[in-house]
């Protein structure tokens, strides 16, 4: 990430991209909340084609997904650490943690300080993503569908900003192998909160469950082995 600013250049479309050309038919005639409602894909489909500079600044993609809320943001934000990008694990967990504690906060839509916002992220990179995640979230949204509501609810939201904020905390550490399994959990809670399936919003908090543990023995491992170091170095 960085913090310079060049001038916008027209991005490439969605061919450079690696990605095919979006469904043409209504989004809003496909989400499970009924008419108006955009699906998780709709949210990559819209940041693909949008018109890109050389590097993404964060506060641009908050603009760019504007009302699509914290779903969309966290999702975006957490597919760099699914199919990891080298480097983006502190740069996107840190944004993570203060949309997390917005939602505890109950704020209606993420918002971003300025110096935070204007981070930025190599566009090919990002968009190389992006593009790679789309088939599998497609896939996904087959499956999907308004189920235990009362885990979308504003007050589940609430407490959602919680785990949100604990898993992104530990995937912004420099842990190896620790970045993927918060990150997968992150993106599970996004796409229940976007799509209002509170099925996917449980397995994204099982899988967050199950990434603090894997990462508590990385963590114990490491310990372990730096302690035998120790004690063979100091005899």
């Amino acid at each position: 990430m960085s913090e310079d600013r060049p001038p916008d250049t027209r991005a490439d479309d969605l061919r450079k991209a690696g990605t095919p050309e979006p469904d043409a038919s209504d989004p809003a005639d496909r989400g499970p909340g009924g008419p108006g409602h955009a699906r998780a894909s709709d949210v990559l489909d819209e940041f693909l084609t949008h018109d890109h500079g050389e590097r993404i600044a964060l506060g641009d993609m908050v603009h760019i997904l504007g009302d699509r809320a914290f779903g969309a943001l966290l999702l975006m934000l957490s597919i760099p650490n699914v199919l990891p990008v080298p480097g983006l694990s502190t740069a996107t967990g840190l944004p993570m943690v203060l949309i997390g504690a917005q939602l505890l906060a109950g704020r209606p839509q993420p918002w971003l300080p300025r110096r935070l916002a204007a981070l930025t992220m190599e566009r090919d990179k990002l968009l190389a993503v992006t593009a790679r995640a789309r088939p599998w979230v497609l896939r996904v949204e087959r499956h999907m569908q308004g189920r235990l509501c009362a885990l979308t609810s504003p007050a589940a939201e609430r407490l959602l900003g919680v785990a949100v904020m604990i898993l992104a905390a530990v995937l912004a550490l420099p842990i190896m192998f620790g970045n993927q399994p918060p990150a997968f959990a992150i993106a599970l809670i996004a796409l229940g909160l976007i799509e209002r399936d509170g099925a996917f919003v449980l397995a994204g908090l099982s899988a967050g469950v199950l990434a603090l543990a894997i990462v508590a023995a990385v963590l114990l491992g490491l310990g372990e082995a730096a302690a035998l170091v120790l004690h063979q170095i100091t005899g």
